[in-house]
């Protein structure tokens, strides 16, 4: 009964920690996709407005988008700083899971008195 029940503790420890490899994967492959849509988003159109329009803008308009380009740029950074914290954190978890998982099983193990596979033979 208390094989079964070690068992199948075992098997959930698994099957969570595949769980969170998985998740860790999806979140770490949004993160790569989403981050060089956001700066392409921020950093591409304020310079390219500019460029297409500098024969009609004031000289003044050359300072309110330079701001606009580095207040843009500064929330871009936290908005990116957020998504990899999310996608380490989701990573670390997956990497824990794994590690109980591992001691769990390596403490289920018979234990040989000092003899290793290598010795085995």
């Amino acid at each position: 009964m208390a094989t079964d029940r070690s068992s199948d503790d075992l098997e959930g420890m698994r099957r969570r920690a595949a769980e969170l490899q998985a998740a860790a994967e999806a979140e770490a492959r949004r993160y790569d996709r989403e981050t060089w849509m956001r700066w392409l988003g921020v950093i591409f159109p304020i310079p390219f407005i500019v460029v297409l329009l500098r024969l009609h803008l004031d000289a003044w308009t050359y300072y309110v988008t330079g701001g606009l380009l580095i207040v843009s740029a500064m929330v871009l950074f936290e908005l990116d700083t957020a998504a990899r914290d999310r996608s380490n954190a989701a990573e670390q978890a997956a990497e824990a899971a794994r590690r109980d998982y591992e001691a769990a099983l390596a403490a289920r193990l018979p234990r040989t008195a000092g003899v290793s596979p290598a010795q085995d033979s």
